[in-house]
């Protein structure tokens, strides 16, 4: 009976040195007190009595969130939203700094992420902190990673999560960039104009030349149809240039009031239409070219 009671106690001794360490942990193994060795997952054997467990380390990758208010160089008080994702470095030695450096890893972790982030926004004011959030990140990260290694830790990532600012600041700062669109908006729409103007001014001359160059055509070929007429007339009648000018124009005139009465926007025209008006007007064409010496060079004046 005494044989069985002494084999179950050392079977129970020997039950308890048995560990089994989960995957992406270690066990920091004590041997009387004093750092021994880590196990790692698996199946391990410790020394009943002797060994012992100190700390289950985990080495998943961890989060640290943190949001606190820090003074910029010009007095605005941020509010910033960090978070870090760090892990314990796998290697025995960071394992054993990480078990017996810090007593309170997150007060510790929280501390020297805040002084890091003072430090750096008392330098800066709050548009430059807005402007170099990538910067700060950094920043912080080469920081953190140099106080991480000797804690046995090592940094994956640092994020700045939000920026913010009192409300009258914000609002502030909505107002100068809303008066900076509104600048460049007056800016554009001047320009524009400008450019509509110019178009519109290159257009006009363009539309002048050649409206000038359509009546220099228009007269060139009357002149050209006028004195083609006149040989015509000249050779089939026998007038002298005078009378057959006379004639042209007195039907050119003729031709006008006919296109005016015909044309949809004519209101009303008042004219006289006796025979005689026709004959005079023909009679003063023929005297006024002949007192200007046409077809028979210069005119004489008359003896008193």
């Amino acid at each position: 009976m005494g044989y069985y009671v002494i084999l179950g106690i050392i079977v129970l001794i020997v039950l308890s040195g048995i560990r089994i360490v989960q995957q992406n942990t270690v066990y920091v193994i004590e041997f009387l007190g004093k750092f021994k060795r880590i196990m790692t997952a698996g199946l391990n054997f410790k020394i009943p009595l002797f060994e012992r467990v100190a700390e289950r380390v985990t080495l998943r990758q961890q989060n640290f969130a943190l949001k606190n208010t820090y003074p910029s160089k010009d007095k605005v008080i941020v509010d910033i939203s960090t978070n870090l994702i760090y892990a314990v470095d796998p290697v025995e030695e960071s394992v054993k700094k990480y078990t017996y450096s810090l007593t309170s890893r997150n007060q510790s972790i929280g501390a020297i992420i805040e002084n890091s982030l003072r430090t750096y926004v008392a330098k800066e004011t709050h548009e430059g902190i807005l402007e170099k959030k990538e910067e700060l990140a950094t920043h912080i990260r080469g920081d953190l990673e140099r106080q991480f290694s000797d804690w046995g830790m090592v940094i994956f990532s640092f994020q700045i999560m939000e920026i913010s600012f009192p409300p009258t600041i914000t609002q502030a700062m909505s107002e100068v960039v809303a008066s900076e669109q509104l600048k460049k908006a007056a800016e554009y729409k001047g320009e524009a104009t400008k450019i509509q103007a110019v178009k519109e001014a290159e257009a006009e001359k363009e539309r002048k030349r050649l409206q000038g160059e359509g009546i220099a055509l228009e007269r060139e070929a009357i002149a050209r149809g006028l004195k083609e007429s006149i040989e015509i007339v000249k050779n089939a009648t026998g007038q002298n240039s005078r009378e057959i000018i006379a004639l042209l124009t007195l039907n050119q005139y003729l031709d006008t009031m006919k296109t005016m009465g015909n044309d949809a926007r004519s209101k009303i025209i008042f004219m006289d239409t006796n025979i005689r008006t026709t004959t005079n007007m023909t009679e003063q064409l023929i005297a006024a070219f002949e007192s200007q010496g046409m077809d028979g060079g210069p005119s004489v004046p008359s003896k008193k």
